[in-house]
């Protein structure tokens, strides 16, 4: 690696530094809910204190990037809530019960939510994806295509050793019982070999010897909490789109509903948010023939964790600029949803991906009107007075019976655009 290049900040480092922009205000449904939790007792507000206190701990470390041994010798306490941060490779076998019983909460609500999926909203998903999708290949084909692809890149990144050094005897048959351990494992002490591989240069080559398609669900699980706390910052990645993404992926096409162990595994991801995208989420967009389930599941659970807002933003901006299909619609949904105060270049952006459909002919899915009636609701007073034009025309185009109409309510009823006098002279204001 040249030493002597800058070092080129993240898309979502890039954005912090943007002006940002702030969703339109709550419900009166929600306005009467913060009213009833308006007041809270000393006993939570201790509990909220400490958790937040755990959260910055853990937000500082990992933009920090440290290394390592420091990751070894640091206990990082069991979360309260779902909340970003807490996955240690030191927690003990057996959750939290408070947070177990959030946690089996959430996957029910989703599990419920994926069962109430319409065949036909299915079907209308189909029209945008691949027609020439590639064949689905097993979790030990990805794996050894992975391994050539990464080859330099890692050998450059995490040593100067080559990646395909012939491994001793010994240790080869060492990590092949453990892979046979893995195989059968429910719950209990893991093997001392399997902690240890996030430290090992060539800890790609291990995984392929421990053969990961025959793991169970709580293997998965397990090895997502200790490669998440030890595996250095964007390289989590890796993990995630060799063997989580295939796994979640082959789960929900056997099952038709993801494992309590495999959403677990997903949770524990958001760990490290950069490399959740950029491994799961930025890879399903891509694919081209994302199903309906497959998004809904991944994107509930981004709906169900706190997530920072520049990765979120970057996200939204990357995913706003590729090939459409559906699935895209859903993520995009799901981050504006979030009411973020978001970067005005991510609202740009996603206004800018919408334009992109001006002349297409085909009728849209109810997913791109729904995301689309989002953006209008959350980020109305954050759009210019062209913007508004530009969407008013596109709905003329491309109507929807029962969403048009309220995109077209919520766009006319907004007295303000941004970028209007009265707007600037209230931020002068404020800022002097």
């Amino acid at each position: 690696m040249n030493k002597g290049k800058k070092h080129r900040k993240r898309l979502h480092e890039q954005i912090a530094q943007d002006q940002h922009a702030q969703p339109s205000g709550k419900t009166m449904k929600e306005r009467s809910h913060a009213e009833d939790d308006k007041y809270v007792d000393a006993k939570l507000s201790k509990k909220i204190l400490a958790q937040a206190r755990r959260q910055g701990d853990d937000l500082r470390r990992e933009d920090e990037g440290f290394s390592y041994r420091s990751k070894a010798q640091t206990k990082l306490p069991p979360p309260k809530q779902i909340k970003l941060g807490g996955a240690s490779a030191q927690d003990s076998d057996s959750e939290d019960e408070e947070t177990s019983k959030h946690l089996f909460d959430n996957f029910s609500a989703l599990e419920k939510t994926v069962m109430e999926i319409n065949q036909e909203d299915e079907d209308d998903l189909k029209r945008f994806m691949n027609p020439n999708p590639k064949q689905r290949r097993t979790l030990a084909d990805i794996i050894a295509e992975k391994l050539e692809e990464k080859k330099t890149a890692v050998t450059e990144i995490m040593s100067e050793a080559p990646l395909h050094e012939e491994i001793d005897e010994t240790v080869k048959s060492h990590f092949l019982k453990i892979g046979e351990v893995l195989a059968h494992y429910r719950s209990g002490k893991l093997p001392k070999g399997f902690k240890a591989s996030p430290s090992f240069p060539n800890w790609i080559q291990l995984l392929e010897l421990m053969k990961p398609e025959k793991w169970t669900a709580a293997s998965v699980y397990a090895a997502t909490r200790i490669f998440v706390s030890n595996l250095p910052k964007y390289h989590f990645k890796d993990f995630c789109s060799f063997i989580l993404l295939p796994r979640i992926r082959d789960d929900i096409a056997e099952y038709k509903r993801l494992n309590f162990h495999l959403f677990q595994a997903l949770h524990k991801s958001i760990y490290k948010p950069g490399d959740f995208f950029e491994g799961i989420v930025l890879p399903l967009c891509e694919a081209g023939d994302c199903t309906l389930r497959e998004a809904t599941i991944v994107a509930g659970i981004v709906s169900q964790t706190s997530i920072p807002v520049g990765y979120s933003a970057a996200a939204l901006i990357l995913i706003s600029r590729m090939e459409y299909n559906g699935a895209n619609s859903i993520f995009m949904r799901t981050i504006l949803n979030k009411k973020y105060s978001l970067p005005l270049s991510a609202i740009d952006a996603t206004v800018e991906h919408f334009m992109g459909f001006m002349h297409v002919e085909d009728r849209l899915p109810v997913l791109w009107h729904q995301c689309l009636l989002t953006l209008v609701q959350r980020y109305k007073h954050d759009l210019t007075k062209q913007q508004k034009s530009r969407i008013l025309k596109l709905v003329n185009y491309h109507d929807h019976h029962e969403i048009t109409p309220e995109i077209r309510r919520e766009i006319t009823q907004s007295k303000r655009n941004r970028g209007d006098p009265e707007v600037m002279e209230d931020e002068d204001v404020t800022m002097s």
